[in-house]
């Protein structure tokens, strides 16, 4: 309504300029036909004045006190009102009457000089007629055309008022069912909303459906993500307690030590198990606030120097082999790094002494994309196997298991990155290989160290 009230306001005041204009233009003709009258009956009379009834005739038609002044050839005074109002700018000519303001008897008035060549026996050449009347009644007819258009213009705005507040409510309502319909909802219900909405509020509901869903997968996720990380440290805790009692009851210091380094094996193991399930837990809450453009290609390097030690340790061959530092990577750098190290990882404890295993980067097929690839000689794994690993707390069953958490983070991190993790076949060992999307500015070529 403010608006409209803003518009009708600017609409008001161009309606009075313009009520003003047609009243004075509508006067000018009246005066101007006025003077032409007088101008006939002069001419008729020899210049005698006008008749009474003539007179109240031309002021009943003009509205208002009407005034005339006739000046003959040589100048002289020939009938009508002695003093009359002068021009002030400018002079008639024979082809233009002049208009003009002016002050007659203290009042203001409105007047109008006409000069005409006349060809008469007592007014032979330039005759000056000039004719005015108070401006009482054209201020009424401008006040009253304004009135008029104002009363319109009034009116129209509050039947818009009306119509819009109508047809607002009347809108709004489809709005309020929704609300009421989640307001009776409890917070466990993240069930999709099936509320009937018009069109307009479709996209609206479609949205909070996508949301709910996302949030209930979240919750399950969470859910199942506790039960399994409960079960996972029942058992070390319990070992735990287990060597703690052999130990209070061991005879010598030998058993007793013993005891005790098998309980900061299952400590050191189950500290292990709890890192990796907080790297998960901020794998699934990362945020646009966390991310970085960083060199993707300096990042698998540092974690191929952090990891090649205990790839020697393990009598274990160890190369990687990057492109150029273009590869320009938009996202979380220590989770991304956390994932290929949790890759090298499990590579470098599933392998046998001797094993050879390399890291590189390169293009991927796919367009705006690169792919760290971890290769080594060990047992293939087909494409359902390796979904099953993927999953948290899955081992393959071997001395060699960890926690069941280094490919499902791996997983995660590259799903949060857009991007995504797979086993790729060869003819001899695996290859497990990130792909995430890359910036559209870099420009790789191939350098091995």
């Amino acid at each position: 309504m403010l608006p409209l009230a803003l518009v009708a306001a600017l609409v008001a005041i161009e309606t009075f300029f313009h009520a003003r204009k047609v009243s004075s233009d509508l006067n000018d003709r009246t005066l101007l036909a006025a003077s032409l009258t007088i101008l006939e009956y002069v001419i008729s009379s020899n210049g005698s004045l006008l008749a009474e009834a003539t007179l109240e005739s031309l002021t009943d038609t003009l509205g208002d006190q009407f005034y005339y002044h006739v000046r003959g050839p040589d100048g002289a005074f020939v009938t009508g009102y002695s003093g009359y109002p002068r021009p002030i700018e400018e002079s008639p000519t024979l082809l233009r009457p002049v208009f003009y303001d002016g002050e007659h008897l203290g009042e203001a008035v409105r007047a109008v000089q006409i000069l005409r060549d006349l060809t008469n026996r007592e007014l032979n050449g330039i005759t000056t007629i000039t004719t005015w009347q108070r401006l009482s009644q054209r201020s009424e007819l401008t006040f009253d055309l304004f009135a008029r258009s104002a009363m319109r213009l009034v009116l129209l705005s509050l039947i818009a008022g009306i119509i819009v507040w109508f047809a607002v409510k009347v809108g709004m309502r489809p709005l309020a069912r929704l609300q009421a319909s989640i307001d009776k909802r409890s917070a466990v219900a993240l069930s999709p909303i099936q509320q009937k909405v018009p069109v307009e509020l479709s996209g609206i509901v479609r949205s909070m459906n996508t949301l709910l869903d996302r949030v209930a997968r979240s919750k399950k996720n969470r859910e199942r993500f506790i039960g399994d990380a409960a079960h996972q440290l029942r058992n070390p805790i319990a070992a735990i307690k287990i060597q703690a009692q052999s130990s209070l009851e061991s005879e010598s210091n030998e058993e007793m030590r013993a005891g005790l380094q098998q309980i900061l094996a299952v400590s050191d193991k189950s500290a292990l198990m709890v890192n990796k399930m907080l790297s998960s837990a901020r794998a699934h809450t990362m945020d646009s606030e966390q991310l970085t453009r960083f060199d993707l290609n300096e990042l698998v390097n540092e974690k191929a120097v952090e990891m090649a030690p205990l790839a020697f340790d393990c009598a274990q061959e160890f190369s990687v082999s990057t492109l150029e530092k273009h590869l320009f990577v938009r996202g979380n750098r220590t989770l991304l790094g956390e994932a290929i190290g949790n890759l090298v990882h499990n590579a470098i404890q599933h392998n046998k002494p001797g094993a050879t295993l390399s890291v590189s980067t390169q293009m991927s097929s796919v367009q705006n994309s690169a792919e760290v690839i971890v290769t080594d000689d060990g047992e293939a794994i087909s494409d359902d196997h390796f979904l099953q690993l993927t999953q948290p707390f899955r081992t393959d069953g071997t001395d060699h298991s960890g926690s069941g958490l280094g490919l499902s983070i791996a997983k995660d991190v590259a799903r949060m990155h857009r991007g995504e993790l797979f086993t790729r076949s060869r003819d001899s060992g695996k290859s497990i290989v990130l792909r995430i999307p890359i910036e559209h500015d870099n420009k790789a070529v191939e350098k091995s160290s």
